[in-house]
C-alpha cells in the first residue's frame, strides 16, 4: 500500500505496453544477472536538447532488486501490473482516465481509454 504522499495510478495499460514491458525487464534480467528487475516504473520525461524542440513522453524502466526495499512503500497495482508511479502533481494529469500503450512505431505512449 503506498503511502498517502504519493500520487495514485490513474491510468490503465495496454496489452501491448505489457509485453513491451516484459521484453525490457528480459534486458535487464540479461544484463544484470546478479542484481535483476524487481518492480516496473512509469514516469514523465522531458528531453532538452541543445538544438531542436523540447521533447515529453512517458517513460517506463525498472527498479532492480539492490532498489526495492527504497521504493516498496510506493508500489501500486494497475491492470494486473505492479508498479511505482514515478511522478509529481505537476505531470500527474497527464495520466489521468489514459491507457499506457505501445506501439513499435510510436514506443510507449498515452492513448485515451
Amino acid at each position: 500500500m503506498p503511502s498517502p504522499e504519493i500520487l495514485p495510478v490513474n491510468f490503465t495499460i495496454s496489452e501491448a505496453a505489457k509485453r513491451a514491458a516484459e521484453d525490457i525487464r528480459a534486458e535487464y534480467d540479461a544484463t544484470w544477472p546478479d542484481n535483476p528487475a524487481a518492480v516496473l516504473f512509469v514516469g514523465w520525461g522531458i528531453t532538452v536538447p541543445e538544438t531542436g524542440p523540447r521533447s515529453e513522453n512517458v517513460v517506463l524502466g525498472y527498479y532492480q532488486q539492490s532498489d526495492l526495499a527504497a521504493v516498496e512503500h510506493g508500489i501500486q497495482e494497475t491492470s494486473g501490473v505492479k508498479l511505482v508511479f514515478f511522478i509529481t502533481d505537476e505531470y500527474h494529469a497527464k495520466f489521468e482516465g489514459r491507457a499506457l500503450d505501445y506501439t513499435r512505431d510510436r514506443g510507449f505512449f498515452l492513448r485515451g481509454q
